[in-house]
C-alpha cells in the first residue's frame, strides 16, 4: 500500500501518570512484553500500510530506541519497500515554541516535506491519503475497512468512531460527534470534551424520557484518514500558531473542515477499543490480561483479546533465556517475560512480570505490574534480587531499577487515594488511585512499610 502513509501521534504530555516522569506513554509496557506503540503499529503492518511515521516530543528517548530497534528496515524489505520512522518535534526558525497540539505537530513536518517522504531523497511515490492515529490505544482494526469507507463515500476526512452509551464513557476527555439524517456516515457535529449541555444536543435518545447516561453517542476512536488535498489546503496553509494557542486535530482542526465545507464522514467500529488516557486506564487494561475463565464473549470486550495467536504483535527481540521459576512457585492469572528468575516458595497473583525482573523467595505479590529492567545483572546475583525474600506486594507498579528490600510490606494499607514521596533525585513513591508506584532508580531498605 505505497499510496498511503501513516501518522502515528505519540508526543503528547501526561503530567498527571506518574509512570510518564522519565518515558513517554506510548513507550508503556502492555502485557509485561510489548510497548503501547506496538499496537497501532500491528494494526498498520497488518492491513499492508508499510511507510509509517511516529511523531515523538515527550520524553521521546527510549520511545525512540524501541522503534528503532524493533522495526529494522528490513521487516518489510530494503529500498523503498517500507519504514517505521521516528520524527522528533519540529521547529522553525519563525517559530518560538515546539508543538503545541496533535495538528500542529502534523502541520509542521507535512510543511516540512517529511510526512510526504521528502527526506527519502524522492524515491517515494506521492501519497493519496494518511492514516492519522494514536499510539496509546488499545485496538484490532483492518484499515482498509476505514480506508473502503472513505474512498466510497467521497471523503476528505473520515474519523474511526464506536457508539457508547453516555453513562459508559469519560465524556469530559473524549470528542463525540452526531450524522446528518439524510446521510448516515457523513458528520454534522463535532465536539471536543463536550459540556452536558452539548452532549445532549448530540446524543441518540431512544425517547424524551430516557435518562442521558443511557443514550448512545458516537465516540471518536482518535483514528482518522485525511485525503492529500485536505492536508494540502487547510493544515499546509496555517503558517504558525501563536505562542499562547495550540491546534489539536479533534479540538480545532476537525471543526474547521466541516465549518469549511469540507466533506467528513464517520467509519463506525464495533470490535474492542480502549483509549489510554489516565495511569488508570494503563493499569487497569494491563489487569485484565490476567483475568481467567473467560467466554470468548466476554474476552472479546477486554485487552486480552489482543494477544492472541491471530494478531501478530512486533517488539523487541531481546534473545534472553526464558523465564524460570525456582521450587515450588505458586501462580495465577501471571504473565512472565523473558529473564525472568522467580524464587521457591513464592506466590503470584495477577501479576505481570516485565523482563529481566528477578523475584526472591517467599514472596507474596498480587495486582502487581512490573515494568522490568533493561538488563540481566541482578539474575546472575542470587543474594540481590529486585525483590527480596518475604517481601509482600499488593496493588503495586514496579519501575525499572527498582530494588526492594527483604521483608518490604507494599499494599497501601493506610488507604491513600493520593500521595507522594519523592527525593531530589526523583526516586521514592507516588500513589495514585489508591495503586502505589515504585519510580523509576528508587530502593526500598529492608523491612520498608508502604
Amino acid at each position: 500500500m505505497k499510496d498511503i502513509h501513516a501518522v502515528v501521534l505519540a508526543g503528547g504530555p501526561d503530567s498527571g501518570n506518574p509512570m510518564t516522569r522519565t518515558d513517554s506513554k506510548a513507550a508503556q509496557r502492555f502485557a509485561a512484553t510489548y510497548r503501547l506503540i506496538d499496537i497501532p503499529l500491528a494494526n498498520l503492518i497488518a492491513s499492508g500500510v508499510s511507510r509509517t511515521f511516529v511523531l515523538t516530543q515527550w520524553n521521546a528517548h527510549s520511545l525512540n530506541q524501541h522503534v528503532q530497534a524493533a522495526y529494522p528496515q528490513d521487516l518489510f524489505g530494503f529500498g523503498d519497500k517500507g519504514f517505521v520512522e521516528c520524527l522528533p518535534s519540529y521547529q522553525r526558525p519563525e517559530e518560538k515554541t515546539w508543538s503545541t497540539g496533535s495538528a500542529d505537530s502534523v502541520r509542521r513536518h507535512y510543511q516540512a516535506g517529511t510526512l510526504q517522504g521528502k527526506s527519502h531523497g524522492g524515491c517515494l511515490s506521492e501519497p493519496k491519503a494518511y492514516i492519522i492515529c494514536s499510539g496509546e490505544s488499545l485496538y484490532q482494526m483492518d484499515y482498509n475497512d476505514i480506508l473502503k469507507t472513505h474512498n466510497e463515500t467521497g471523503a476528505e476526512i473520515t474519523i474511526a468512531t464506536q457508539k457508547r452509551k453516555v453513562g459508559d464513557i469519560d465524556y469530559h476527555n473524549l470528542g463525540v460527534l452526531s450524522m446528518r439524517e439524510d446521510m448516515a456516515t457523513a458528520v454534522e457535529h463535532f465536539k471536543e470534551k463536550p459540556s452536558v449541555d452539548e452532549l445532549k444536543e448530540i446524543a441518540v435518545c431512544g425517547d424524551e424520557s430516557e435518562k442521558l447516561e443511557d443514550c448512545e453517542v458516537a465516540v471518536n476512536m482518535g483514528i482518522y484518514v485525511f485525503s492529500e488535498r485536505i492536508m494540502r489546503d487547510l493544515l499546509g496553509r496555517i503558517e504558525c500558531v501563536a505562542d499562547d494557542m495550540s491546534l489539536d486535530l479533534g479540538k480545532d482542526f476537525i471543526p474547521m473542515a466541516i465549518g469549511s465545507g469540507y466533506a467528513v464522514h464517520a467509519h463506525e467500529y464495533a470490535g474492542y477499543w480502549q483509549p489510554i488516557r489516565t495511569f488508570r486506564d494503563w493499569y487497569d487494561a494491563n489487569m485484565e490480561l490476567c483475568r481467567s475463565g473467560l467466554t470468548p464473549e466476554e474476552k472479546a470486550n477486554t485487552a486480552a483479546s489482543l494477544v492472541s495467536h491471530e494478531f501478530k504483535i512486533f517488539t523487541i527481540a531481546r534473545c534472553l533465556p526464558p523465564a524460570k521459576f525456582n521450587g515450588d512457585v505458586y501462580t495465577e492469572g501471571t504473565i512472565a517475560s523473558e529473564g525472568v528468575c522467580v524464587g521457591a516458595n513464592t506466590k503470584l497473583t495477577n501479576a505481570l512480570i516485565g523482563p529481566c525482573v528477578a523475584i526472591g523467595p517467599d514472596c507474596d505479590i498480587a495486582d502487581t505490574i512490573f515494568v522490568g529492567n533493561l538488563s540481566m545483572n541482578s539474575i546472575h546475583n542470587a543474594n540481590v534480587p529486585d525483590v527480596g525474600k518475604g517481601s509482600v506486594l499488593r496493588g503495586v507498579v514496579v519501575d525499572r531499577d527498582v530494588v526492594i528490600g527483604e521483608g518490604c510490606v507494599i499494599n497501601n494499607a493506610r488507604g491513600w487515594k493520593s500521595h507522594e514521596a519523592t527525593d531530589a533525585d526523583g526516586h521514592g513513591y507516588v500513589i495514585q488511585d489508591g495503586i502505589v508506584t515504585l519510580l523509576q532508580g528508587t530502593v526500598l531498605p529492608p523491612g520498608t512499610v508502604i
